[in-house]
């Protein structure tokens, strides 16, 4: 939630106090009344969008997967050179051009281009492990790392859905405070055209924070 539009909610909802603890100066006028039933019914549905935009952030999800990442390619990079160290000792030049990556390269790449190292990677540790036991490498490593490289995988669609639900609300937040902007400048008209109560006025005028009113 951007700090201008929790500001102008805030507003609007005082303003929503206000006119309902002063129901009687204009609730016998049917056009007021009609017009401040759409402002309360407006605040509502911003509420529950302001609320579907905070709670939809992406930033936490894309932290943590982050740094999921960066730890689960360290693990694998260690696989790899253990890949490389039984390549190089065995002449297996095949498997050696394919495992043995630096480690800046796999942390500089794109995010997929990690995903599909890794997963070549345990692949190989998988094809290879009955000889490779003796080099730190056993089935249960490699499950675990199979675990992380599924739960990293996935959690990219879901950032994107987050993502797209933010910025589905952001457009819903943006709707609705341009609806609210109306119906609050048809109810400032309205309380100086048809309300006689100074005080009402002036009281609905200091909450909306409008300059210049002589």
């Amino acid at each position: 939630m951007e700090i201008r539009e929790k500001t102008f909610w805030n507003m609007e909802k005082q303003s929503i106090s206000y006119v309902s603890k002063n129901e009687s100066v204009w609730i016998a006028n049917s056009v007021i009344a009609a017009t401040v039933t759409l402002l309360v019914a407006n605040e509502k549905e911003l509420a529950l969008a302001l609320n579907t935009q905070e709670n939809n952030d992406p930033g936490g999800h894309e932290a943590r997967k982050n740094q999921l990442l960066k730890t689960f390619i360290r693990k694998v990079y260690r696989l790899g050179r253990m890949l490389t160290f039984y390549a190089k000792r065995n002449g297996d030049k095949v498997l050696q051009n394919e495992v043995d990556i630096p480690e800046s390269d796999m942390l500089s790449v794109s995010e997929n281009g990690d995903l599909l190292k890794c997963n070549m990677i345990i692949t190989r540790g998988k094809e290879y492990l009955p000889v490779i036991v003796a080099y730190g490498v056993t089935s249960e490593h490699l499950e675990d790392l199979t675990t992380a490289f599924s739960v990293i995988e996935q959690m990219y669609p879901n950032i994107s859905m987050i993502t797209n639900v933010r910025k589905s609300a952001g457009r819903s937040v943006r709707d609705l405070i341009s609806e609210a902007r109306n119906l609050l400048d048809q109810l400032d008209d309205a309380f100086k055209g048809m309300i006689k109560d100074e005080d009402f006025v002036d009281g609905w005028f200091t909450i909306r924070k409008i300059k210049g009113r002589h």
